[in-house]
């Protein structure tokens, strides 16, 4: 079974017109809205447009269904927000991640914990079951975002992540308020994982926090969120905003997550946009990455114009005699091997795995391979049941 709640900050503005100002307000607390999969769906396939989302998909009343009537369950002992990454329309959103929690179903270390959908009976059963102790499932919803579905659309997909990394850590915080106190859990794949990144150096810079008006839940979030006393002892189950975060082949440049080190007295200076919020605010990182993906190389494009220019900057240098350098290179703009297609550096955070999907599954693995290798589920499976150190 799939994933039947999305929350989703796609269409916002124009949904929102179908409702008054109270509910406008109410529906779209946060930045997003959730989505019954199973409404959408229904109209996707019967109108095959992908672009626009008619009002009776948006589930209303979100805390009632699917806060306290799902997650809220305190035989909920984990959440997963599942994430997708660059060219993704909603339906396919969907799809993907179906093909994955169908194969999380059946891994040794999940047999029976899974819940996507609580309407289901297969899944109702488990929730309102006797046999079923309190922290034993794990639920798993999805969060999309405004990606254009268009591979001429790399740039404007990544402006569309950055501008949705505030809406995704809103989604987390709400979920960090219920009492149940579940996990909390990333499994993102390819450009998600660029949003998500983007998520942690906003939160660990202070350059958006999620809104907490209650003084109690503000301290534990802040907890969370790193900004504690020196010295105060805190257990790993209540440390980090998110416990476990599961990158499937991530659209992120290596050099994002290293920090230099001393070298013969020298102190290197930099520090990876990313390394910071992925060592402060996360558990376990886990990069699944695999040197066969060959469609990480569009990463590339958007620099494409600028490899041009610099070119051109040699016979420019030899007619002005040096003058011009505002085509100089930097760091940021050189070309460099994303983690999705290698391993972590031997600088990324101490708290960051690599698992090589090629050698897990015993053949090549391409970027969308990553859900249908048995190997690969299981190794998920494994993550998301392991203890926090």
């Amino acid at each position: 079974m799939s994933i039947r709640y999305f929350a989703t900050n796609r269409d916002c503005d124009n949904l929102g017109q179908d409702f008054n100002r109270d509910e406008r307000i109410n529906l779209q607390k946060g930045g997003y809205h959730f989505v019954d999969m199973e409404a959408y769906m229904s109209y996707y396939l019967s109108e095959v447009d992908a672009k626009t989302m008619p009002q009776g998909v948006i589930v209303n009343d979100s805390q009632g269904e699917v806060f306290d009537n799902f997650l809220n369950n305190s035989k909920i002992g984990s959440v997963v927000i599942c994430v997708h990454g660059f060219c993704v329309n909603f339906h396919d959103a969907q799809t993907w991640y179906g093909i994955l929690t169908d194969g999380l179903r059946h891994a040794n270390n999940l047999h029976d914990r899974v819940i996507t959908d609580p309407k289901s009976q297969q899944d109702a059963n488990l929730l309102n079951g006797d046999g079923i102790k309190d922290g034993e499932l794990i639920a798993f919803i999805g969060f999309s975002w405004p990606s254009n579905g268009n591979v001429l659309s790399y740039l404007s997909d990544q402006g569309e992540a950055r501008s949705s990394a505030q809406v995704l850590a809103n989604l987390i915080t709400r979920i960090r308020r219920m009492e149940n106190s579940p996990s909390v859990n990333l499994i993102c794949h390819s450009m998600g994982n660029y949003l998500a990144c983007q998520m942690f150096k906003q939160l660990v810079k202070e350059e958006s926090m999620p809104h907490e008006p209650d003084p109690i839940k503000l301290k534990a979030l802040s907890i969370r969120m790193g900004r504690i006393e020196n010295g105060t002892t805190v257990d790993s189950k209540d440390k980090y905003f998110v416990d476990r975060y599961i990158m499937l082949a991530p659209d992120v440049e290596r050099r994002q997550v290293t920090k230099c080190v001393e070298i013969k007295k020298e102190k290197e200076t930099y520090v990876g946009p990313f390394y910071s919020g992925l060592e402060h605010l996360v558990g376990q990182v886990h990069n699944f990455y695999s040197r066969f993906d060959g469609a990480l190389a569009i990463s590339n494009y958007e620099k494409a114009p600028r490899k041009v220019l610099i070119s051109a900057k040699g016979m420019l240098d030899k007619l002005t005699f040096g003058m011009i350098d505002f085509l100089e290179r930097n760091p940021g703009e050189k070309w460099e091997q994303r983690l999705g297609a290698t391993q972590q550096p031997i600088i990324a955070p101490p708290n960051m795995k690599s698992h090589n999907a090629v050698e897990l599954s015993g053949r090549e693995i391409g970027h969308s391979d990553y859900v249908d290798s048995k190997e690969i589920v299981e190794e998920i499976a494994n993550i998301l049941v392991s203890s926090l150190k």
